[in-house]
């Protein structure tokens, strides 16, 4: 039981003031009567030299002036009982103590984690008998290394065993987490020490976060008012094949988040372990730049890089991972009609050379040269206004789509039904009829585009590309075909034409695509080719045609990596992380995820799998960590404490706060009654010595 003041500033105000009854009482003097004298001639003048010394007299009016006074500070000071009273009682005997300890990446920046792992030592040293503790490490996710348990040894061993993650910081789980303990708890005290740096980016407030009522949080600061952190935020590629050997040029992205700038930054380029490249740079403060390497030939299979600023104080974030497979470019094959125009295809081919993701390695074959190995290793078919392929062509076409190719058909003035063999017309989704003519009235337009599809998803946002402003003053008419007795998917429409014309169709064959688009891609028959979107939409068109997926160059630490494969390959296989930690893919699944959770790069093989047979899989951190800017802990401390004067659960006493403790007991009004009565006391007291000094 003691006793606190809300404002003990007014007590001291108080005592300062007793001086003034003090003085009152020291300084009071009885009036001197005068008496009027005829003369003084006749009297001797003796001088006075002894002095009265001053005393209290009055002790009981002097008591009770002070007493009052005394009161009166008092009760502006506000007193409470700091363990009295209604729900303010009871709380005492063992506690529930969850220490959260943040092992975000973050916190290898300088000597933060070293303070971590002694903040978390203390508070379990500092546990009393009886107590119970968890320690409970959080990144992005939140993990209780232990159970409940008053062993101080396990729990410090649990702590010395800990190290600083690849994840990002996340509160909410770990304050879920805590909240789930102590709510489970039967102890009467409960007790959260959270240990952590405080990023803003790790905090999104959250009711479900509040801590239970009676919690006592505890809160160790760890971050920095001013931090240094330059980061290498990512990774481009630009691939090239001079002389047909593939060569990539690497550029990486650099940050640097502090307030003072980088002077010789040492950055290099690893490929399979071994530096190729270096450069020098210089960053100013708050600012970031691309660094890019030389060309460099590409070697066979899979290869491991690796982007590496020099270290500095959070050197987690200053390495990159990706790998490079060689052959991912789109391999096209653009079959021009045997007598046309050397320039036929020039627009569809300049078109192609300018991409880079994926590069396109297109090359351009006579329709009367061609031969079934000429297909072989193509990604992409076009056959740009053909005329009459052979009957050889046509069969070899339809197994070279079958087998998975795809096939993308451009319709022009050799384009009449007459002009496919049965084997190629089979492969058709629509019957070719004669040209619609509309250069009189000033071309038709593309209207209906389906921008769901994949050839036009890349349109779809607002201000992304506009096909209205393409002229088309020919094209085909098409008649989809009637295929409900095939056992080939029905064929879909993904773009008409102002007038209800069909302008691009699209269907499966086997295990391949087929396309057929209306008109030219050229400027014979409209102005496409002149028109901003026509590049981009030419690379999404062969891109789908080519059924071309991206493999990723690198992962975030937090992803999914679906594994995916044929069902042939769906046997067991097995995901190595960077630090040996094994996992078990097992087989018969028909999507099989690997989770990944450290920076590196992981390993998938089936067991015994020879490390050449391995797939390899580069992963990053998630660089949002990388900026060090800390919450207001006065707003983090509103969001998760448990409000004032909330009611406590069953068995529990809540801790009031201070205002509410007074608030409840309103001592100060008993105090304040009590002055009054004294100085009404002091009133009386006065007049009646008063009236004695007068009769006396």
């Amino acid at each position: 039981m003691g006793l606190s003041l809300l404002a003990p500033l007014f007590l001291a105000v108080g005592v300062v003031s007793l001086a003034i009854p003090l003085l009152v009482h020291l300084i009071h003097r009885e009036r001197s009567e005068t008496i009027a004298f005829p003369s003084l001639m006749f009297l001797q003048r003796i001088p006075y030299r002894s002095v009265r010394r001053q005393k209290i007299r009055h002790w009981v009016l002097f008591l009770l002036r002070c007493l009052a006074l005394v009161l009166l500070a008092a009760a502006f000071s506000r007193p409470f009982l700091a363990r009295g009273g209604g729900a303010a009682a009871g709380v005492s005997g063992a506690r529930e103590l969850v220490v959260l300890l943040d092992q975000s990446y973050s916190m290898g920046y300088r000597d933060h984690w070293q303070r971590a792992l002694a903040a978390a030592r203390r508070a379990v040293e500092e546990m009393g008998n009886g107590d119970r503790g968890t320690v409970v490490l959080f990144a992005d996710e939140a993990h209780a290394v232990n159970q409940a348990t008053a062993d101080r040894a396990s729990l410090l061993a649990a702590i010395d065993s800990a190290r600083v993650s690849s994840g990002g910081t996340k509160y909410t789980p770990a304050l879920k987490l805590a909240r789930k303990i102590l709510e489970d708890s039967p102890l009467p005290r409960r007790a959260v020490v959270l240990i952590t740096d405080f990023q803003r980016v790790g905090w999104t407030p959250d009711e479900a976060a509040r801590l239970p009522n009676g919690t006592a949080l505890t809160r160790v600061d760890l971050s920095d008012a001013r931090t240094s952190n330059v980061a290498v935020t990512g990774v481009s590629f630009q691939r090239d094949f001079p002389a047909g050997r593939e060569r990539v040029l690497v550029s990486a992205r650099l940050t640097n988040q502090g307030t003072d700038g980088v002077r010789g930054l040492a950055v290099a380029l690893d490929l399979n372990g071994r530096e190729i490249q270096s450069r020098s740079v210089d960053l100013s403060p708050r600012s970031a730049m691309n660094v890019t390497f030389a060309p460099f030939p590409l070697p066979e299979g899979t290869s491991r890089g690796t982007v590496r600023a020099a270290p500095d104080q959070l050197p987690a974030d200053n390495v990159f991972h990706f790998t490079l497979t060689q052959g991912q470019a789109v391999s096209v094959l653009v079959v021009e009609p045997t007598g046309g125009a050397t320039d036929r295809s020039l627009y569809l081919r300049r078109a192609l050379a300018v991409g880079d993701r994926p590069a396109f390695r297109s090359d351009v074959q006579r329709a009367l040269d061609l031969v079934r190995g000429d297909l072989e290793g193509r990604s992409v078919v076009i056959l740009d206004d053909v005329g009459t392929p052979s009957a050889e062509t046509a069969r070899n076409l339809a197994q070279y789509v079958s087998g998975g190719g795809g096939l993308l058909v451009l319709l022009g003035e050799r384009s009449a039904a007459t002009a496919f063999a049965p084997d190629a017309n089979a492969l058709l989704p629509v019957r070719i009829g004669s040209v619609v003519d509309r250069a009189t009235i000033s071309g038709g337009k593309l209207t209906q585009t389906d921008f769901s599809h994949p050839a036009f998803e890349l349109f779809s946002a607002p201000r992304s590309g506009d096909f209205s402003a393409a002229r088309f003053f020919r094209y085909r008419r098409l008649e989809m075909r009637d295929t409900t007795t095939e056992p080939q998917p029905r064929p879909a429409v993904l773009a008409r034409f102002d007038d209800g014309n069909v302008a691009l169709v699209e269907r499966r064959h086997g295990k391949g695509t087929v396309l057929v688009w209306a008109s030219t891609l050229d400027t014979y028959w409209n102005d496409l080719a002149l028109q901003p979107v026509y590049v981009p939409f030419v690379h999404e068109l062969v891109k789908h045609t080519a059924g071309y997926v991206e493999a990723a160059p690198w992962f975030t630490v937090g992803q999914a990596v679906d594994l995916g494969g044929p069902k042939t390959e769906r046997g067991e296989l097995i995901g190595v992380a960077p630090s040996g930690r094994r996992t078990v893919l097992p087989a018969g699944t028909t999507s099989r995820v690997l989770a990944v959770s450290e920076q590196g790069f992981y390993e998938v093989r089936p067991p015994g799998g020879r490390a050449e047979e391995a797939r390899t899989i580069a992963v990053n951190l998630d660089l949002a960590e990388s900026d060090l800017t800390p919450l207001d802990p006065a707003e983090f401390a509103a969001a998760v404490e448990p409000r004032a004067g909330a009611a406590a659960p069953s068995g529990v006493e809540t801790p009031l706060a201070p205002e509410e403790r007074e608030r409840r007991q309103a001592v100060w009004w008993y105090l304040l009654v009590a002055a009054f009565l004294l100085l009404a006391g002091e009133t009386v007291v006065s007049n009646r010595l008063s009236e004695k000094g007068a009769s006396g």
